[in-house]
């Protein structure tokens, strides 16, 4: 029997050289998409870089991190498009790369060279690094300020200054981060932000780091200050902790000095479950109108006895996996946007919050086959109505969590629903005030609508986005992933990392366990 090898995981860094402008007045803004085949030959978008404003040469900081199997060949494509601002539907494609992981990996000090191509003419030069990331859990959290930065703008302004940061493989500099700009100011100080060892300096304190500083200009062409070099062993042992930053010249162009710095640990979600964390689930049903009657063949909530419709493939993908980390496996099930009429609990108009079991005092089900049934069982019960509301069962699943801040217990609500929502700025307000809950959400969009909204709520890319003290929200359309396990995959995705990062927000460390050894079970 074929037994994989340990999966070692690696990290890649994207630039481009010399790309074809496809805009008239500036230069193009470019961004990287980057798919990989799975082992089904089905290709499936796997990450996507920042835009850079007109620029030609880009160096993006967004890397992809995965998996590298040896014995496998993972075949990688790359496509460079000009962002349009309007809308996504005009991006330009500039010109696409294909490759392997093998391919990069075994290039020469493992940087690949590509050539962009668009209908089998040139448009530009792909660069691909690849590199080993170490297994480290160890953080930096620091702040940085500047004092007397050089003012490069000239007589009729300041500079805006602001960080990049590189650390070091072999003979390149990688870029790793980069800080916000400070509007004219030569006294600048930074945000406090947090970045890996693995990340910096591959977890090698006596590894050098670069710190460039920068002039911010509107129009994306930087005007560059000067530099630093040093490592984290110099500034653990360094008092005052200021460094020069030099110009290209040598000259004296200010200093930059740490005004916050700290080594820590942080946890992975896998110390949490080892410590006894358990995930509780929460389902909830839309039973709107517009899924259509549910005994019409074109219904959403269509029950074909040989095959699944949406909301059953999506309940039964995520509740399969997440049902792993559930001790009790007791799910309670509720339904919105319908009118329940159920033995023991009914209404004569929608209901916002109601158990799919007829019960509040017994919402829960049982098992996987248990929330199947259930869902089947009570579209015999409910009459689709409406409006959509998410407030009211977002309401009732951070009741539920706060109840157990103190046991060790993680809520996830996994809402499905087929439309838009009604209520989004109490809906919004909820999500803010449940960053320091133990909840997750996550929604499902089932249909064909373009679920604007939702993507709004998701906290990676709409209004939400740093607004809130962390991320809690996932949304995924159900239509991007028809293979069985890929929308698992990727729903859950964000889920370990937003429970570590809840716990660490109230600084809470994984509980001690003795180690159950195999020779002591029976």
């Amino acid at each position: 029997m074929y037994q994989p090898a340990d999966r070692e995981k690696i990290e890649l860094y994207i630039s481009a050289r010399k790309l074809s402008n496809k805009d008239v007045i500036s230069d193009s803004d470019p961004k990287c998409k980057i798919f990989l085949k799975d082992f089904n030959g089905i290709e499936k978008q796997v990450g996507q870089t920042e835009v850079l404003k007109n620029n030609l040469n880009p160096d993006w900081k967004t890397t992809i991190q995965m998996d590298f199997i040896f014995e496998i060949k993972q075949e990688l494509r790359f496509e460079v498009w000009d962002h349009d601002d309007g809308s996504i539907d005009k991006d330009d494609l500039i010109g696409v790369v294909n490759t392997t992981v093998g391919e990069i990996m075994g290039s020469r000090n493992q940087v690949y060279t590509g050539q962009l191509k668009l209908k089998n003419k040139a448009t530009g030069t792909l660069l691909i690094k690849g590199d080993k990331l170490k297994d480290d859990n160890r953080y930096i959290f620091w702040q940085w300020e500047g004092k007397k930065i050089k003012n490069v703008d000239g007589w009729f302004g300041e500079s805006d200054p602001f960080l990049k940061f590189y650390k070091q493989s072999g003979n390149d500099w990688l870029f790793v981060h980069e800080t916000e700009f400070c509007k004219n100011n030569e006294n600048p100080h930074w945000k406090a932000f947090e970045i890996s060892m693995a990340k910096l300096n591959a977890g090698h304190t006596q590894q050098q780091i670069k710190v460039e500083c920068w002039d911010n200009q509107t129009d994306g062409k930087h005007q560059f200050i000067g530099s630093t070099q040093f490592t984290i062993h110099q500034i653990e042992n360094e008092l005052k902790r200021e460094f020069i930053s030099l110009s290209q010249k040598g000259s004296d162009h200010g200093t930059l000095q740490l005004t916050q710095f700290n080594i820590f640990t942080k946890p992975s979600f896998i110390d949490y479950i080892k410590g006894g964390e358990q995930i509780n689930l929460l389902i909830a049903v839309d039973f709107t109108g517009s899924n259509g009657d549910p005994k019409s063949p074109n219904s959403l909530h269509y029950n074909n006895p040989n095959q699944m419709n949406q909301y059953q493939s999506a309940l039964y993908q995520v509740s399969e996996i997440l049902l792993n980390y559930d001790f009790d496996k007791k799910i309670p099930m509720y339904g919105f946007g319908g009118i329940p009429h159920f033995p023991n609990y009914s209404k004569q108009e929608a209901d916002h919050c109601f158990p799919l079991t007829g019960s509040f005092q017994q919402p829960e089900v049982f098992g996987l086959e248990g929330i199947m049934a259930q869902y089947s069982g009570a579209l015999q019960h409910v009459t689709l109505s409406g409006p959509t509301y998410f407030a009211p069962i977002i309401q009732y699943a951070c009741q539920t969590a706060q109840q157990n801040i103190n046991h060790n217990i993680y809520s996830v609500l996994m809402i499905l629903t087929d439309g838009e929502i009604h209520d989004m700025n109490q809906t919004i307000q909820l999500i803010k005030g449940a960053a320091r809950i133990p909840l997750s959400i996550i929604i499902i969009g089932v249909g064909d609508e373009k679920f604007q909204q939702m993507r709004t709520l998701d906290g990676d890319n709409g209004p939400l986005k740093g607004s809130s003290a962390r991320d809690l929200v996932q949304f995924v359309p159900f239509r991007d992933f028809k293979q069985q396990g890929e929308l698992a995959r990727e729903v859950l995705a964000e889920l370990p990392n937003q429970l570590v990062t809840y716990k660490q927000l109230l600084g809470m460390q994984p509980k001690k366990v003795p180690d159950v050894h195999l020779s002591q079970m029976m």
